[in-house]
């Protein structure tokens, strides 16, 4: 995978965040309450499941129970955005790509909006690029933090829609070896005054979270 692609569409610096004012979260689940906010196919189920993270800290993570196509998780609430705002969606991924016994690039995290479940929808953020997704998820055996803002006019599909999540049958993984944890959607803070010139350096690197 390429790593410089990775990082080049990662978010701000901890040292800008301090100088930027909060932004208001629209969406959040870190997997510590079941999945009342998740739904699958159609309203019906889907294979997300809550297990122990498997690097041995106490959070509790999703994974899946199978491979899927064409979306597996997707949010039971729309959400509807504002054409006018910029968004940032945060998350952790760890991609095990050892999990099946060889190393693989490929282990399968997507991650994208539908309009329903699934309807029109579209991939952004994943380990591959199959269907236009950006290969941007790094497959290191560790947790990685990533940032990415978007617009109504990047998704492409309206702006009502359900984040969307699975663990692709097309990829060269198995089922299992894509986790998350710690989604966010919020509105992107404003820079203070102080910012500006850090914003200036444009994207910056994934870092890997310590855990405990």
């Amino acid at each position: 995978m390429n790593t410089t692609t990775s990082i080049a569409i990662a978010a701000l610096t901890c040292a800008a965040v301090s100088s930027i004012a909060s932004a208001g979260v629209i969406f959040s689940d870190n997997f510590e309450s079941g999945l009342g906010l998740w739904t699958g196919k159609n309203g019906g189920p889907h294979s997300g499941i809550l297990v122990n993270d498997p690097l041995g800290s106490s959070n509790t993570v999703l994974k899946f129970s199978q491979l899927i196509y064409a979306g597996d998780m997707f949010t039971v609430d729309a959400l509807t955005l504002d054409p006018n705002e910029t968004y940032r969606l945060s998350f952790d991924y760890l991609g095990l790509n050892n999990e099946f016994g060889q190393n693989n690039n490929d282990t399968g995290g997507y991650v994208g909006f539908s309009v329903d479940m699934p309807g029109s929808h579209s991939w952004h953020w994943a380990t591959g690029s199959v269907s236009g997704a950006s290969d941007v998820l790094i497959d290191d055996g560790q947790w990685n933090s990533y940032a990415f803002d978007f617009t109504v006019a990047d998704l492409g599909i309206g702006n009502t829609v359900r984040l969307m999540l699975e663990d692709f049958s097309g990829s060269g993984g198995g089922s299992g070896d894509a986790l998350f944890d710690n989604f966010q959607i919020a509105t992107t803070p404003v820079p203070a005054p102080g910012a500006i010139a850090l914003l200036g350096l444009g994207g910056l690197l994934t870092t890997k979270r310590r855990r405990s």
